[in-house]
């Protein structure tokens, strides 16, 4: 299919984040409170209070700050605009494709690992929408902006699980590689680029060529602060969609840990949204799970023990209603309304902390062990 790709996907399989791997193994030994104060002070730039920093996390601010010299800045905005216009499809897509397809890989034998979307799934998913939410808000990815600190503290949190992980000894990386290697946070942000993009059109959403465009630069900007690498950092939407055929050719056929991850993701998230009623959770769910089908497709679906239900015409009702919905919203002069409405849904359901982001990493692997993070 494309045996040059598929070479640097399996060789960075065995990859993990060198940077970032330095920098959380200098804080092992720190005490949760003065990891959250070190981190805090890197991230806001407080140069007095890195100052009692180990090297290696001195290091990776400064090599950290500076953006690609290719960063566009007007790219940016036109991704901004194109999921400011409809961020609940683009959630929606999030949640029923993106991350199942995410799970669907070995990436999910990682999260299986720790137990952490079995024991703390509502906090995680807010942490996915929340991070979306964020490096998609203009100037979101700004050094100074959240949208920058969220996505650089998932880096953090994945270097300290992959150490965590290998000092268990419970995984065996002549099988499966590196856990949360440098080529599953690519193919992830394939899937959270390129692919979303495709499931974001398929459920209503009208996409300009600038808009798409822009959503990729977002995403690829994203993924070097996530800490993909050069050598398989996507370039534009085709190269993105290359990434996610070839890397989904190279992994293994979902097993048991992707099929209880992408199950239990779905079946979590009406608690999200803070449904708390039984009936109306399982019927969220039950729907949830049905529009993923749609997206994800048959094949996948059954290979991840979805329920069998019939989707024909599901993916054209939605469009329809979307488009309805929004010539009526244009005739009464509310679109913008609609839209800000939808957003400050979506900033309620992914709201974590009243006080800031927490810089705090999971100290013991499983998660029925660690602290609130």
């Amino acid at each position: 299919m494309n045996p040059k790709l598929a070479h640097r996907y399996v060789r960075h399989a065995t990859m993990g984040d060198p940077l970032a791997d330095a920098a959380v193994a200098s804080l092992a030994g720190y005490r949760d409170a003065a990891i959250h104060r070190l981190l805090d002070a890197g991230m806001e730039q407080d140069e007095a209070r890195l100052a009692e920093a180990p090297a290696a996390l001195r290091e990776f601010f400064e090599r950290t700050s500076a953006p690609p010299l290719w960063l566009d800045r007007r790219a940016l905005n036109a991704g901004c605009g194109a999921f400011q216009a409809d961020p609940d499809l683009f959630i929606l897509g999030l949640l029923a494709g993106g991350l199942v397809r995410g799970f669907s890989t070995l990436i999910s034998l990682s999260f299986f690992t720790t137990g952490r979307l079995i024991d703390h799934a509502v906090r995680r998913l807010k942490h996915n929408i929340r991070q979306l939410v964020e490096v998609t808000f203009p100037g979101g990815l700004e050094r100074q902006a959240d949208g920058w600190k969220y996505t650089v503290r998932i880096r953090f949190v994945h270097a300290q699980v992959r150490r965590l992980i290998r000092e268990s000894g419970e995984w065996d990386e002549s099988v499966y590689g590196v856990p949360l290697s440098s080529a599953h946070l690519a193919l992830a942000s394939g899937v959270f680029s390129a692919m979303l993009l495709d499931d974001v059109e398929r459920l209503g959403a009208r996409l300009t060529p600038e808009g798409r465009a822009g959503y990729m630069h977002i995403w690829r900007y994203t993924a070097v602060l996530l800490g993909v690498p050069d050598a398989i950092l996507f370039r534009d939407e085709a190269s993105a969609l290359d990434i996610c055929r070839i890397g989904a050719a190279c992994e293994p056929e979902p097993g048991e840990s992707a099929i209880v991850m992408a199950n239990s993701l779905l079946n979590v998230a009406p608690v999200v949204i803070g449904l708390s009623e039984p009936g109306e959770r399982a019927a969220l769910a039950d729907y949830g799970l049905r529009v993923s089908r749609a997206l994800v497709g048959h094949e996948l679906a059954d290979k991840l023990r979805f329920p069998r239900q019939h989707t024909a015409g599901m993916l054209f009702g939605m469009r329809l209603q979307r488009r309805m919905g929004g010539l009526f919203d244009r005739l009464l002069g509310r679109t913008y309304v609609t839209r800000a409405n939808r957003f400050a849904e979506l900033v309620e359901h992914a709201t974590l902390e009243d006080t800031g982001i927490s810089y705090r990493l999971p100290l013991k692997l499983y998660s029925d062990e660690a602290q609130t993070w």
